[in-house]
């Protein structure tokens, strides 16, 4: 409305008062005369709501469609648009959200018979599990089960938050499928994990109490039974919350049915590399939240990580974390295994000696493997082939292949396998499972192929299995065939972080220089004769002859003396022999080396004597060793410019050798 001010006289006012009143713009009229026009006819109408109805229930049962994971969409649509517009780490967290929310689509299948198997005492309604790596801080565990998977990994998680490696870290090779990372365990540490994983079982039991319901999204699964119900709402008696009720209900950490959850645990990059005390912690703060554990000591992107697989160390790793693992199970109905995660890197030799510690050091499982530094052969990819950091998909899978024979082997199918490593096909699992493995990983190749690849794999699986009449079981080690040996090709190794091959070449270039050092000093010394210390044998002290016969055992198993220089001074002998284990033992408490710890036994059991008067040696001429009359006098000088003189006389056992038998360094 516009106001228009009017002057108008009244005879009841004075002339100068003015009033208001309304106009009525123009615009108002045209407005009206609007309004006036024809409504659109029936038809017309109701073929607008028409198109309106077919929009909405097209856009839901495109809906529909899209959350069934074996739609065509999500293999060949989505995975290449996410391909085009993100980069790998990006794609990932945006993957990670959607399925944290439960956005993404679901395995809408059930799995075949013939594909249950059994791990670590453990029942699985199939082998298809994720590799950890995927889901590090476990935000999407639901979600990933609802994929599929009888088997999830979450992690690497550290004690304490770390961001890892600078960006960028994650780099496609599209035409290889693979991916090469150095991530070096992003992550938001133990407390945070652990937080989450019990708002995850605090969320559940509100689940179940509300609606009575059983296992959520047992997918692929058969339905529980009613007494499993039953059980679970045992959980209203329960004040608090915590781990100890799914015991009682017979629930997995899953809280799945016949479907496990595994906890993937690394190393914080400021801890001690031969510090085991990083997964001690791991296993006290999220054991109790695990089916099974998993101890990474194979990651390339955390330096000094991959020593601890030498089995010297790694059996001392494992046995303290086997420790750790039992007092935890204590607090628990259920097992909770415990498996190491090795790298497909190692020399025949090297997995033997892995396999061997695992046995000995009691533990239940190996996955094989990680990623690799290699660049094998015939990748088609041209960048970022040469990125730092651990090479994953379909070229790393003839290494993990041939590991997998090779500890299978070697454990006698005693050890339960997970294999890991370029798996994309229900053919790729069947040779990892006739090669020995009881269950598969995969995570590159989802990536790829998209959220239906489980289901994929697992329809042709048992679609194969059945054709042979056979189930997974049967076929777990049945291929099993000699390999030929492999070793590492020091050539095609990639460094940790830019510029690490430059450092590494420096090392090697240093030990070379130390090694020519030693063999020039070991050359100048060759024809030098190593004496002892001159001495006096009291042939009434049968306390210095035992400690003089041991020495000599250490040393040469012989007690002789060089008649040609000294009667009393002993000469070393050529080999290294060995070190009592007691002298061994002192020289490693107290830090000592094994020769300084033997001349300090030998030095306090015997003083260096002072020099006996000149009569005293002649007086034992007739005993000394015979020597010829035409030989220059001896010269009495030994090691350390100290002067010998002839002693008394030497024992029938303590008598030089023979001139044949004499023996001079």
């Amino acid at each position: 409305m516009v106001f228009r001010t009017v002057a108008t006289r009244s005879p009841l006012a004075p002339a100068c008062h003015v009033a208001r009143a309304y106009v009525k713009p123009k615009t108002q009229l045209n407005v009206r005369a609007m309004s006036m026009r024809a409504r659109p006819s029936t038809p017309r109408r109701v073929v607008s709501g028409l198109v309106t109805v077919t929009a909405i229930v097209a856009g839901a049962a495109f809906g529909v469609y899209c959350l069934d994971s074996r739609a065509g969409v999500h293999r060949w649509l989505f995975p290449p648009m996410m391909e085009l517009l993100t980069d790998p780490e990006s794609g990932s967290k945006i993957s990670i959200k959607l399925l944290e929310h439960g956005l993404a689509p679901r395995d809408c299948g059930k799995d075949d018979e013939v594909l249950r198997t059994e791990l670590f005492g453990k029942t699985l309604t199939n082998p298809i599990g994720l590799a950890a790596g995927f889901d590090k801080q476990g935000e999407a565990i639901d979600g990933l089960f609802d994929l599929g998977f009888g088997l999830v990994e979450i992690g690497s998680i550290t004690p304490e938050p770390q961001p890892g490696n600078p960006t960028p870290r994650m780099f496609r090779l599209p035409l290889d499928a693979a991916v090469i990372n150095r991530m070096g365990f992003n992550s938001e540490g133990h407390e945070a994990v652990r937080e989450r994983l019990h708002a995850r079982l605090h969320k559940w039991v509100q689940r179940v109490l509300s609606a009575g319901e059983g296992l959520v999204s047992s997918v692929g699964a058969p339905a529980p039974e009613p007494t499993a119900l039953a059980e679970a709402q045992v959980f209203a008696n329960y004040p608090v919350i915590n781990t100890s009720l799914l015991d009682d209900a017979h629930v997995p950490r899953s809280l799945k049915q016949d479907r496990l959850l595994s906890i993937n645990l690394g190393k914080n990059k400021s801890s001690r590399e031969d510090s085991v005390v990083d997964y001690v912690k791991g296993v006290q703060a999220l054991g109790a939240y695990a089916d099974m554990l998993v101890i990474n000591v194979s990651s390339p992107n955390t330096p000094g990580l991959r020593r601890l697989q030498r089995r010297s160390v790694l059996e001392g790793v494992l046995r303290d974390v086997v420790t750790a693992r039992d007092d935890v199970a204590k607090q628990r109905i259920d097992s909770l295994p415990l498996v190491v995660k090795v790298a497909p890197d190692l020399s025949d030799a090297e997995l033997e000696d892995v396999a061997d510690a695992a046995r000995a050091s009691k533990i239940d499982g190996i996955i094989v493997s990680n990623t690799t530094v290699s660049r094998p052969a015939g990748l088609l990819s041209t960048q970022h082939v040469h990125e730092a950091g651990g090479l994953s998909g379909p070229p790393v899978k003839p290494l993990a292949l041939h590991a997998l024979q090779v500890i299978y082997k070697r454990s006698e199918g005693k050890i339960p396998l997970i294999g890991c490593g370029g798996i994309m096909t229900a053919e790729d699992a069947l040779e990892f499972a006739r090669a020995g493995a009881s269950a598969v990983q995969l995570y590159t190749a989802l990536a790829y192929r998209g959220p239906g690849l489980p289901r994929r794999i697992k329809d042709d699986l048992a679609a194969r299995l059945r054709a042979e009449g056979k189930t997974w079981k049967d076929i777990v080690g049945s291929g099993l065939r000699d390999v030929p040996s492999y070793a590492p090709d020091a050539v095609n190794q990639v460094g940790l972080y830019p510029g690490a091959q430059d450092a590494f070449d420096r090392s090697v270039a240093s030990v070379r220089h130390e090694i020519e050092q030693l063999r020039e000093s070991f050359e100048g010394h060759a024809s030098e004769e190593r004496r002892a210390l001159p001495f006096d044998i009291d042939e009434h002290d049968d306390r210095f002859k035992e400690l003089l016969r041991e020495a000599h055992r250490v040393t040469d198993d012989v007690p002789h003396f060089n008649d040609a220089s000294s009667p009393q001074a002993g000469v070393l002998p050529q080999r290294t022999s060995s070190v009592p284990e007691h002298l061994l033992l002192m020289a490693k408490e107290r830090g000592l080396t094994q020769g300084e710890v033997l001349h300090e036994a030998v030095h306090d059991a015997a003083a260096v004597p002072q020099a006996p008067a000149p009569a005293l040696a002649a007086s034992h001429s007739a005993d000394a060793t015979p020597m010829s009359t035409d030989k220059a006098a001896p010269d009495h000088t030994t090691l350390g410019g100290l002067k010998g003189h002839e002693a008394k006389s030497v024992p029938e056992a303590y008598r030089a050798p023979s001139t044949a038998e004499k023996r001079v360094v």
